[in-house]
């Protein structure tokens, strides 16, 4: 907004009357200048324009958008407009040349592409996916056997008969041995007895 719209609408807001409003403005329309762009969309989706027309030597500003102060220039190099020309953009985007894309390259591109799809026939299709296939049959094959050995040594070892089991016999060690203590004291004792 600038300063005559915000003095416009504090006139509309106090109750002025329109007319001198209208007045005031279409004046102010007269005194100002136009300016033409030519503006543009790049492939990428960038905004671009010119202050006149899109020629060489014209400087070529980005779109910024809303809040920014300053549209930068466009940064050197070349970039292609969705309408098919290549701008040419030196230092602080001055637009050196401008050509139209070549429909030449287009549709060499295309038929190349087409040939390539009727060169390979089905027959050509399957043995260049065999090709592919082929490291990794030759490794599943190798896994299989391995897993087929391994299988093997596990059923053997599965088949053998448990062995006994592992019990916690402390108690039973610790009674037998009271039991022996206890019998060598009593014949100690018998042994002072017949004396």
């Amino acid at each position: 907004m600038n300063v005559n719209d915000a003095i416009t609408k504090l006139r509309v807001l106090l109750g002025a009357e329109t007319e001198e409003v209208v007045e005031i403005q279409n004046e102010e329309k007269e005194e100002e200048t136009k300016v033409e762009m030519a503006e543009a969309t790049l492939v990428d989706g960038t905004e671009v324009y010119t202050e006149g027309e899109l020629q060489p030597g014209a400087i070529l500003f980005v779109r910024a958008g809303e809040g920014a102060d300053e549209d930068p220039f466009a940064p050197a190099g070349l970039h292609e407009t969705t309408e098919g020309l290549l701008i040419t953009v030196g230092e602080n985007g001055e637009i050196s040349s401008i050509e139209e894309k070549a429909e030449e390259n287009i549709e060499a591109k295309e038929e190349k592409e087409e040939e390539v799809a009727m060169a390979f026939s089905s027959q050509e299709f399957l043995s260049e996916i065999a090709g592919i296939i082929k490291p990794y049959t030759e490794e599943i094959s190798t896994l299989k056997e391995e897993l087929n050995t391994l299988t093997e040594r596990f059923e053997a070892i599965a088949d053998q008969p448990a062995t006994k089991k592992i019990r916690n016999n402390f108690s039973e060690e610790a009674k037998t041995i009271k039991n022996r203590a206890e019998a060598r004291y009593e014949k100690l004792v018998e042994i002072r007895k017949n004396k």
